[in-house]
């Protein structure tokens, strides 16, 4: 015992076992850790003492140094003492020496950063990088039979952040977490992939089942949430992808799920879409383009089209609007609608933005008549192009390249591209107004059609979008359409604005238009979007009736 004071001051307990099992020295520690006085442990067995070490780790390790002559280790959790412990057993002369250490500080440190590494710190679900490792494991290594995946984005939560500050959405994505994980079982696993976007899959689905958890999503993000900062009501959009019936891989029913739920919330919000075959189709024909588009810039596949705008004071084609076409070499001729979302994402746009402005004024001098009014050509600008170049300096060049003078250029912008970044957008619009271009503001109606934000942007003329002069003629939608129509002109004769129809496609169309006091037209009645060589500029077409009142020029 004497031998065993030396030890009484290091950090790990020891104690020594007689071949009979029984405690024949054991140091301070050990006796902290064992919770028992030396003094009542020695000569007694350990497993008298101790019964549940009977079957542990421990008694194997302690057996397997006694009885081998090899070292024996081990870590557990005993139950009677709440401890972790960690153990290595030693054969000697007389039976083993052990030392033996209280991990469970360690432990759960330990366990705690595992955790932090497989689940969202904030909602206690599990992570984006653990959800793809169980996918690989589940979907790529066959360790299930199918796999139905829900990929989820909240709807509204933006809003909250936007109204009550960040703080205030953490609380509302608590309780959301805390609602996902009451439909955790065996089978169901949730995840947070992000921000407001969560996963939830199934294994080995029945029938019908998938539908039913996303039904019941839906149901449980629409419960009212009331925290104390607070009160609010939520939905929810989700897309179903199921392997292996429309992917074929971990990454494709991830993002084919993702795909789904955009479509849902496009729709409208708080509905579930599923990924089908028409998807994968028109998934893959998305791929090819945008791998295509990398290389069409430089093999000049775009070209410019012109839509002819028409005066309704002169009766005269004034302008034309340049719009962007793709002959792509399999595909032929595509308009923007094919393609023009993917060219905004890709880097290749931001050449193209100021090819399309180059392009457009080196045609504009060539429709220049010396006794005429300047003929304009407008060109549809997005927010990448505004906000991210010099755009006076790029429209002051390329105008001075094509020895015309900037004031031949309309630049129209979407409501959209304008409020991404306000300030910045009004700043370069300002900038190019002073070399003489006018700016229009495009698809007027559907977006923030803000009156504070109107009265302070630098622009000349709006245009009216076309579902609004679509619904003109038409018996349940005219009256609406016509005071909205009739609000939008008179608004912009306040502030001192031209006005253009877009969409004009019927002689009906135009001759309401004309009645109502709008400026311009534009729309297939007028001409379709055609090449340079087919614009005739100054023309001045006839509509019967519907042109009655259109003074013309002498």
């Amino acid at each position: 015992m004497e031998d065993f004071q030396i030890l009484d001051h290091i950090t790990d307990g020891v104690m020594a076992l007689d071949r009979e099992w029984k405690f024949r020295n054991i140091n301070a520690t050990a006796a902290r850790l064992l919770k028992r006085p030396a003094a009542d442990l020695l000569g007694r067995e350990i497993w008298a003492e101790y019964p549940d070490l009977i079957g542990s780790s421990y008694e194997a390790a302690y057996r397997q140094a006694a009885e081998t002559g090899r070292p024996g280790t081990a870590t557990d959790f005993y139950a009677p003492l709440n401890t972790w412990f960690e153990v290595r057993a030693f054969p000697c002369d007389d039976g083993v020496i052990v030392l033996v250490r209280d991990v469970t500080e360690a432990r759960a440190i330990s366990e705690r950063l595992s955790r932090q590494a497989t689940h969202d710190e904030l909602t206690g679900l599990i992570n984006r990088r653990e959800l793809l490792l169980r996918l690989k494991h589940l979907v790529d290594r066959g360790g299930a039979a199918c796999v139905d995946l829900l990929f989820i984005d909240l709807d509204r939560f933006k809003d909250i952040n936007d109204s009550f500050g960040h703080a205030a959405g953490d609380e509302v994505l608590r309780v959301i977490g805390e609602r996902f994980s009451d439909m955790v079982t065996g089978r169901i696993q949730a995840f947070r992939v992000g921000g407001d976007e969560f996963v939830v899959f199934i294994v080995d689905a029945t029938e019908g089942e998938a539908a039913r958890v996303a039904r019941d999503v839906i149901s449980r993000m629409r419960e009212p949430i009331q925290t104390p900062c607070v009160r609010a009501s939520l939905g929810a959009s989700i897309g179903v992808a199921r392997y292996p019936l429309s992917a074929s891989n971990a990454g494709e029913l991830l993002r084919n799920a993702d795909t789904a739920m955009y479509h849902a919330k496009r729709a409208g919000g708080s509905q579930v879409r599923s990924f089908g075959k028409e998807d994968a189709q028109r998934l893959a024909h998305r791929l090819r383009l945008r791998a295509d588009l990398e290389g069409a810039s430089a093999a000049q596949q775009f070209e410019l089209h012109y839509q002819p705008q028409l005066d309704l004071h002169s009766g005269r084609v004034y302008g034309a609007e340049a719009l962007l076409r793709w002959n792509h070499p399999q595909l032929g001729l595509l308009a923007p609608a094919d393609f023009l979302d993917l060219l905004l994402e890709s880097p290749a746009y931001e050449a193209t933005g100021e090819w399309l402005i180059c392009l457009a004024l080196r045609q504009a001098a060539q429709w220049q008549t010396a006794d005429r009014m300047p003929f304009k050509v407008a060109v549809n600008l997005s927010a990448t192009t505004i906000q991210n170049c010099d755009l006076a300096a790029l429209v002051s060049k390329a105008a001075e390249a094509s020895g015309v003078s900037a004031s031949v250029l309309d630049i129209e912008v979407t409501e959209t591209a304008v409020m991404s970044d306000f300030a910045a957008a009004s700043r370069a619009l300002s900038a190019v107004r002073r070399l003489g271009v006018s700016v229009s503001l495009d698809d007027f109606g559907t977006g923030y059609s803000s009156l504070a934000y109107l009265t302070r942007l630098p622009v000349d003329c709006i245009k009216i979008d076309k579902s609004f002069v679509q619904q003109l003629a038409v018996k349940e939608t005219c009256q609406r359409a016509r005071a909205m129509v009739e609000a939008m002109v008179a608004l912009a004769r306040a502030l001192g604005m031209r006005t253009v129809a877009e969409g004009v496609e019927t002689e009906t169309q135009l001759m309401l238009v004309n009645e109502l006091g709008c400026d311009a037209v534009q729309g297939y009645l007028i001409g379709k979007p055609v090449s340079a060589v087919r614009i005739k500029p100054y023309a001045e077409p006839r509509f019967g009736l519907a042109m009655a009142g259109v003074s013309s020029a002498p």
